[in-house]
């Protein structure tokens, strides 16, 4: 009972971090507003079948300079990916 209560305890003090980091329309403010927006990026996307999005910006992200880990790089891919 002492060690479940302990994993909901440390549980709770990381998932606030976890979330945060999993929100890809905040990593892509945070990291790539400089350079573009989100309605620009998800413009340059409109001519790409919805279902063809993530594997065309996983391509893009991959050739683009590292500023995205693979975890960030899923969330901004899975946010752009949204139909607007």
């Amino acid at each position: 009972m002492r060690r479940i209560s302990l994993i909901f305890v440390i549980a709770s003090i990381f998932s606030p971090l976890g979330a945060a980091a999993d929100n890809g329309e905040e990593i892509f403010d945070r990291k790539c507003s400089q350079c573009h927006t989100f309605a620009m990026a998800q413009a340059m996307l409109e001519p790409v079948q919805e279902s063809e999005r993530p594997a065309h910006l996983k391509t893009f992200l991959e050739t683009h300079p590292p500023k995205l880990n693979d975890s960030e790089k899923a969330a901004v891919i899975q946010a752009l990916s949204r139909k607007k």
